[in-house]
C-alpha cells in the first residue's frame, strides 16, 4: 500500500497544512502586490486581513478597568477558484494549506511552486522553523468505536469500575524529540462531528469531504493530530525546504501507519463509508 495517505479511497484526512517560519519581515506588505500577480493564475480568490487586539488593563489607582488597543495583525490570504486549497502570508510565517488531498506528490509539487514564487518575489527571508501538520478525523462504521481504528497506546478511557458509563470524551497528548525536531500526536476522543483543533477552527477553505459528512450525535468519533516540525536557521530556499518537507512526510505517514489498526485501513481502503 502507498505511504500516502490521501490514496485511501475512504482516507480520514481532513486538513492538511504546512507551515515555514521566518524572521519578522516589517516590510512584506509592500511586495504582496507583485506576489498576488504571480500566484493569481492558481490563486485568484485573494482577502486582506486585518485584527486589532485589545488588553484589559486592572489597576489599584483606576476605579474602572482601562481598555488599550494592541499593535493590529495583519495576514494575507489567496486561494483557489474552488476554495480547497490556498496560501496564507504574515509578517512572520507562510502557509500551505488543503481540505482536498490525493497524494503528497501532487500536494508537494503545489507546495514547492508557491514557496518558490514567495522566495522570487519576497526578499532575503531567514527561516527559523518549518512544520507539516495532518489531521485526520475518524469515524467508525455503524457498531464500532474509533478504538477500532488505533492502536491501544492512543485509548483516553480509564476503566471506571463498576461505575456505569454511557460515553466518554478525552484526549492523550504526545511528544517526541526526534533527530531534528519534534513531533507531536494529539488524539481527542469525542461524540458527534468532529471538529478541528482550536488552534485551526477559523477555517477560511471549503470544508473537506469528511468534515462535512452527517454524523449522529450519539456517534463516537475521534480526531488524530499529527504535527512533525523542526527549528531552522538558514536563508530561504524553496528547493532545500522542499526536500525537508518530503522527509517530514516520510515520518508522519510511518507514524499513522504505526498508530492505526490493519482493521482501519481495511475499512478507508475497500469499504464505502455512509454518506
Amino acid at each position: 500500500m502507498s505511504a500516502a495517505l490521501g490514496r485511501l479511497p475512504n482516507a480520514p484526512l481532513a486538513y492538511v497544512l504546512a507551515q515555514v517560519r521566518f524572521e519578522p519581515f516589517l516590510e512584506i506588505e509592500k511586495h504582496i502586490p507583485a506576489l498576488q500577480t504571480s500566484l493569481r493564475a492558481h490563486y485568484p480568490r485573494f482577502r486582506r486581513f486585518e485584527r486589532v487586539g485589545f488588553e484589559v488593563l486592572l489597576t489599584e489607582a483606576a476605579p474602572l478597568p482601562q481598555v488599550q488597543p494592541m499593535p493590529s495583525s495583519v495576514h494575507w490570504e489567496f486561494g483557489t477558484a474552488a476554495n480547497f486549497e490556498g496560501v496564507m502570508v504574515q509578517p512572520h510565517s507562510l502557509v500551505f494549506h488543503v481540505t482536498a488531498y490525493e497524494t503528497y506528490e501532487q500536494f508537494g509539487q503545489a507546495w514547492l511552486w508557491v514557496m518558490r514564487q514567495v522566495g522570487a518575489h519576497i526578499p532575503e527571508l531567514f527561516v527559523n522553523r518549518i512544520g507539516l501538520r495532518y489531521v485526520d478525523f475518524i469515524v467508525p462504521n455503524p457498531d464500532e468505536t474509533p478504538e477500532d481504528y488505533v492502536v491501544d497506546r492512543l485509548r483516553c478511557d480509564p476503566a471506571l469500575g463498576r461505575i456505569p458509563c454511557q460515553h466518554h470524551q478525552g484526549l492523550t497528548l504526545a511528544e517526541y524529540r526526534l533527530e531534528t525536531g519534534f513531533l507531536a500526536v494529539r488524539y481527542s476522543r469525542g461524540m458527534g462531528r468532529p471538529t478541528l483543533p482550536p488552534d485551526l477552527s477559523e477555517l477560511s477553505l471549503q470544508p473537506s469531504a469528511i468534515m462535512q459528512r452527517v454524523v449522529a450525535d450519539h456517534q463516537p468519533t475521534a480526531v488524530l493530530d499529527i504535527d512533525r516540525f523542526m527549528a531552522l536557521s538558514a536563508a530561504y530556499d524553496a528547493e532545500a525546504l522542499a526536500e525537508q518537507f518530503g522527509k517530514m512526510h516520510e515520518e508522519t505517514s510511518a507514524v499513522f501507519k504505526a498508530l492505526t489498526t490493519d482493521h482501519a485501513r481495511a475499512v478507508w481502503k475497500n469499504v464505502a463509508l455512509p454518506a
